[in-house]
C-alpha cells in the first residue's frame, strides 16, 4: 500500500485551477516540474482551491513549494486572512496556518474542544521560494506543527475529547497574504500529502508518458495519457491487459543524498463492464513487476498510486542509474 495520498499540482490533480498554470520560471523547481500555479491580486483577494484524500492511517504530512507574494511591505492587514485549512471527513476544520495581523506572521492552530494558537517565528519574505512542510496529528489530541524550509516556524495542540476526525481535505485559502491593495503575484507548487511519512527535505520528480513501449493492449492511443486532459482515456475491455511507455520531462537535482521511492500515478474509473480493478508496473531487463491492484469506483474517477520503496529486481536502494525508464498500467 502506498503512503502517497496526493501528488501534483496540475488540472488532473486540482479541479479548478487550469488557467493558473504557469512556466514562469520563479514559480517553480525546474528540475523536478515544468510548471507552477501563479497567482495575482490585491490583498482582498479570495482565490482558493482545495485537495481532497483519503484519511491517513496515521500523521498527514503536506509540503510544497511556496513562493510569498512580492509585497512592497510585510504586513498583513485583512483581519480573514488565510493560508491553509484542514477538515475532517464531516467537514469540520481541525487545524489551520494562519496570518495575524497583530503580529504579520503564519502562525499553527490546533481547532479542537477549544482553539489552541502558537507563537510563530515565521515571516513571509518577499517574494523568496520556500519549502513548506506541515504536520497534523490528530487522536485524542490535535496538534499541528509548520515548517519553512525544514525549521520548524509555530506549532500547536488542543485537547480533541469532542472527537474530530483525521483531515481528508487542505484548503489554500489564499486571502489577505499581503497588505497592500495594488495587484502582486506569488505561486505554489510541488504538492505532497503522505500518510505518516515526513515530507521535510522529500522532493517528487514529475515525469509524463512519452511514446508507446512494450505493451500497447488497451483501447486508445498514449496521446489520452500525455495530454493532461482528465475527459481523454484510454480503456481496457478484459483483465490482464497492459499499457506501457517512456517517460519525458525533468530528470530531478544534479545531486540527490538517496531516492525514496518510485511511485505511479494514475486516475482510473471503472465502466459498465469490464476489470474494475487497476495496478502500476515497472519493466527492467524486459521483465514485469506489478504492483497490487486497487478497485476503482464506477461513479467518478480516482486517483490510484504504485510505489516501490526498492528496485524489485534485488531489493536495493533506488539510484540514478536503475530508475526505470518503462512504466505501464495493468487491467486486473
Amino acid at each position: 500500500m502506498s503512503y502517497v495520498l496526493h501528488l501534483g499540482h496540475q488540472p488532473t490533480d486540482i479541479s479548478g485551477i487550469s488557467g493558473l498554470l504557469s512556466t514562469v520560471a520563479a514559480g517553480f523547481d525546474d528540475t523536478l516540474d515544468i510548471n507552477g500555479l501563479r497567482f495575482n491580486g490585491s490583498r482582498t483577494l479570495a482565490a482558493p482551491f482545495a485537495i481532497g484524500c483519503p484519511a491517513p492511517s496515521g500523521d498527514m504530512w503536506l509540503g510544497f513549494r511556496y513562493v510569498p507574494p512580492n509585497n512592497d511591505s510585510e504586513s498583513i492587514t485583512q483581519s480573514n486572512a488565510g493560508f491553509l485549512e484542514f477538515y475532517d471527513a464531516d467537514n469540520v476544520r481541525v487545524a489551520q496556518i494562519r496570518p495575524l495581523t497583530s503580529t504579520n506572521r503564519y502562525h499553527a492552530e490546533a481547532l479542537g474542544d477549544a482553539t489552541a494558537q502558537g507563537s510563530s517565528s515565521y515571516t513571509a519574505a518577499n517574494g523568496q521560494p520556500q519549502w513548506v512542510d506541515v504536520r497534523v496529528a490528530v487522536g485524542a489530541d490535535v496538534t499541528i506543527e509548520f515548517f519553512v524550509d525544514g525549521v520548524l516556524q509555530s506549532a500547536a495542540t488542543a485537547a480533541n475529547t469532542g472527537g474530530k476526525g483525521k483531515p481528508v481535505q487542505v484548503v489554500f485559502a489564499n486571502v489577505g497574504l499581503h497588505g497592500t491593495s495594488t495587484n502582486r503575484t506569488w505561486y505554489y507548487a510541488h504538492i505532497a500529502v503522505l500518510d505518516g511519512v515526513s515530507t521535510v527535505g522529500r522532493r517528487f520528480v514529475r515525469r509524463s508518458p512519452n511514446a508507446i513501449a512494450s505493451f500497447n493492449q488497451m483501447t486508445g492511443s498514449i496521446d489520452a495519457l500525455r495530454d493532461g486532459d482528465i475527459a481523454t482515456r484510454v480503456a481496457s475491455t478484459a483483465t490482464g491487459q497492459r499499457m506501457s511507455f517512456s517517460l519525458t520531462g525533468p530528470t530531478g537535482p544534479a545531486s540527490v543524498s538517496a531516492i525514496a521511492g518510485v511511485h505511479l500515478k494514475q486516475i482510473a474509473q471503472a465502466g459498465t463492464d469490464g476489470p474494475d480493478a487497476t495496478a502500476g508496473f515497472l519493466r527492467i531487463g524486459g521483465v514485469n513487476h506489478d504492483a497490487a491492484p486497487e478497485t476503482v469506483p464506477d461513479l467518478a474517477p480516482k486517483p490510484v498510486y504504485s510505489s516501490w520503496a526498492v528496485n524489485p529486481v534485488d531489493a536495493s536502494p533506488w539510484n540514478d542509474l536503475t530508475l526505470p525508464n518503462e512504466v505501464g498500467i495493468l487491467s486486473a
